[in-house]
């Protein structure tokens, strides 16, 4: 009996344990938060400040579950679905003293969805809504780069800073701060800053306005929170672009040598480039007048950001007749060739005013050539004998005796025997009469393969200021 009853309270007591541990066991293959859950988070942040808002009571229309922020305005929340379908969801998010604010999203069951930031805007007076500064940053800068002064361009340009507390929200007025200004790497051209120092508004900006001096460079600019160590990152700004300087103007053609003696409306492009005294590009629009003793040429030109201005040279008349010496401004006469002052030669001129108001110049020569010319051909004929040479000179040119345009094509070429030297040339953009005399050798090097004894040589020119050709005969004999 004894037994028995031993037995049974031991079979109790196995019972019993083994229930609690089912019931542990249950417990940990089911966690408090439901499988079919759709997890929210978000914040909810001051539409003035963006700071978090606390204690906000964050809801949906549809499901019974709610939140509330953190003292950072964070929140996260479970809303029980029930099934695996997509479901559109819209929150609330109400506290008093702020106007209520909603947002609609799609939830799903086993997925954590993040809500954008709901913003709510504060009602009645609006007490603090930033913290002491903690930074100074540049919001906006009109322009980085300006001209010297009395240059007639931008001279200044305005610099907005912001003062910030530790959470990036600018300072308002409780916190108002007062910030100084400098110019860090000074030209000493008398640049300056205006004002040099100011109080912060109530979003925490504060202005200034840097103006340039008579000096080009590069300088930085530096903003500093009052009786702090509160200071901006340097702001590059470069003063560059004074008025017209004399050594820096200068003037160039497409071409040196273009068709246009004897045509009309053949064009030519004539750059300037304008530079100041520190070698700077001049202010963007500074204005160039142009002038020519040939053809005409369009009248005025302003200069881009590189101080680069240009116009167009028009062939027709007056025909050019050499440049006028006793006229030029720049250029020296003694560095010029005696043919320069001849027929076909043409004087353009550049001005615009420097920065004591007086004009400058520049200049440059431009060749209008005429029509294709061979002449002084010598000797007019040969008579060779087996493996004798002749030698013959020639002259291609315009008929004012000046060098053909760029491209032209010489050659000279033979019947019988063979030619050397200048028998495939072809001319570059040039100016000089150097380049109208040529000479090539004629020799009777096969005289077993002359076909009959009489023998022409042919000079050609293939050229924009036309086509000519000059034949020379004579004999060559086979023994």
């Amino acid at each position: 009996m004894g037994y028995m009853k031993f037995f049974s309270k031991y079979c109790l007591y196995i019972f019993a344990l083994s229930t609690v541990t089912f019931l542990f066991q249950n417990c940990d293959d089911n966690p408090a938060a439901p499988s079919n859950a759709a997890v929210i988070q978000g914040k909810v942040v001051q539409s003035e400040t963006g700071r978090g808002i606390p204690d906000v009571l964050v809801r949906s229309f549809s499901f019974p579950e709610t939140a509330r922020t953190d003292s950072s305005g964070l929140y996260s929340f479970e809303i029980s679905i029930g099934d695996s379908s997509q479901r559109s969801v819209a929150l609330s998010f109400t506290k008093d003293g702020f106007q209520d604010a909603f947002i609609s999203l799609t939830i799903q069951n086993g997925v954590a969805t993040a809500v954008p930031n709901a913003e709510m805007k504060q009602t009645g007076v609006v007490t603090e809504t930033s913290g002491p500064a903690a930074s100074v940053i540049l919001v906006t800068v009109q322009n980085n780069q300006i001209f010297v002064k009395g240059s007639g361009a931008r001279e200044a340009s305005n610099l907005t800073f912001e003062v910030r507390d530790a959470n990036d929200v600018p300072v308002d007025s409780e916190h108002e701060k007062t910030v100084n200004f400098s110019i860090s790497n000074g030209l000493g051209g008398g640049e300056f800053l205006s004002p040099l120092s100011a109080k912060t508004d109530n979003n925490g900006r504060v202005s200034t306005t840097i103006n340039s001096g008579t000096i080009a460079g590069a300088i930085q600019i530096i903003a500093k929170v009052a009786d702090t160590l509160i200071s901006s990152s340097p702001v590059p700004i470069a003063i560059t672009g004074g008025l017209p300087d004399a050594s820096h103007f200068s003037m160039g053609a497409q071409k040196v040598n273009f068709v246009g003696f004897n045509t009309i409306n053949n064009r030519n492009a004539i750059t300037v480039l304008v530079g100041d005294k520190y070698s700077n590009p001049v202010p963007t629009g500074t204005s160039v007048q142009f002038q020519t003793t040939g053809g005409i040429i369009q009248g005025s030109a302003t200069t881009d950001n590189d101080g680069v201005g240009g116009v167009e040279l028009i062939s027709g008349g007056p025909q050019p007749q050499g440049v006028p010496f006793q006229s030029l401004r720049v250029i020296n006469a003694a560095s010029l060739p005696g043919y320069f002052n001849q027929p076909g030669y043409a004087l353009l001129t550049a001005q615009t005013v420097n920065e004591n108001g007086a004009p400058i110049y520049a200049e440059h020569v431009v060749l209008f050539s005429g029509i294709t010319q061979i002449s002084n051909v010598a000797p007019l004929t040969f008579n060779l004998v087996p493996n004798a040479n002749q030698s013959f000179n020639f002259d291609v040119s315009d008929q004012n005796s000046n060098p053909l345009s760029e491209g032209t094509k010489i050659t000279v070429s033979t019947n019988n025997g063979s030619v050397a030297g200048a028998v495939n040339v072809e001319l570059d953009d040039t100016r000089s009469r150097d380049v109208t005399s040529f000479s090539f050798l004629l020799s009777n090097s096969k005289p077993e393969d002359i076909e009959g004894t009489a023998t022409t040589v042919t000079i050609s020119v293939e050229s924009d200021n036309g086509r000519a050709s000059f034949s020379i005969t004579g004999e060559m004999k086979k023994q």
